[in-house]
């Protein structure tokens, strides 16, 4: 556990440094809640019900892009970025194991996902409280409650596995970003399918997708570890 904590400050201390990540991390969210809240503010004056529940799906769908797209650029970076830096090397000559290694990588991006997806729900809902009198109850139901919650964990280790796949074989930096971007379709899919839906989200749909969540994360992440080898990752962009 000392270890794994060395490695995550580490891994956190480095990423803020990283003009991308910074992006990823503190605008991309500002720009999603502002987007949210005019979404929130358009359903709430508009007479059409229908049309307020489309708005009311595409904003907080939202938030399920966020946990898939804030571990991209810290992802890519912990390995890739690193050994364009030339920082791997000595990282990989110490005694932590590949597993330790792996996690302390995958914590460090999983985890800042999570809290700034949190941190950006909450901030929407406080700023929808005050600038129309209350919350709608369309925000706070069993299925988007379960998704912001459920759903936005199991996203971010897909779109961290997939990422850490990518940059573990990659040799340039804006390559892998480009390659690991296909790791947030599993937010994508959903956004179209429920921005359209002219119903409120159904809790059933959430689980199946958290089900088949739970499987992709479990061979991504996998296959993440099997792949995960110090000996390759030197060798193989020597």
């Amino acid at each position: 556990m000392n270890r794994l904590r060395v490695l995550l400050l580490k891994e956190w201390r480095e990423s803020m440094r990283n003009k991308m990540v910074l992006f990823g991390v503190i605008f991309l969210p500002v720009i999603l809640v502002a987007t949210s809240v005019y979404m929130i503010t358009l359903g709430d004056g508009a007479d059409d019900p229908v049309g307020q529940i489309i708005l009311f799906n595409t904003s907080l769908m939202y938030f399920l892009l966020l946990p898939a797209i804030i571990p991209l650029a810290i992802a890519v970076y912990s390995i890739v970025g690193e050994k364009e830096q030339t920082t791997l090397e000595p990282l990989l000559a110490t005694p932590i194991s590949d597993l330790e290694l792996f996690l302390g990588k995958a914590l460090a991006s999983v985890i800042p996902a999570l809290v700034v997806n949190w941190i950006s729900f909450g901030a929407f809902l406080g700023i929808i409280r005050l600038l129309v009198g209350s919350v709608p109850l369309q925000t706070l139901t069993a299925p988007w409650l379960a998704s912001i919650f459920g759903l936005s964990p199991l996203l971010a280790l897909f779109s961290v596995g997939i990422t850490m796949i990518v940059s573990s074989r990659a040799s340039d930096a804006r390559a892998a970003y480009q390659f690991s971007s296909l790791a947030i379709l599993p937010g994508i899919i959903p956004l179209v399918v429920y921005s359209s839906s002219k119903t409120l989200v159904d809790l059933r749909l959430i689980i199946l997708e958290g089900g088949v969540l739970v499987v992709a994360c479990v061979a991504v992440m996998y296959f993440a570890i099997r792949l995960f080898r110090r000996e390759q990752i030197l060798t193989r962009w020597k």
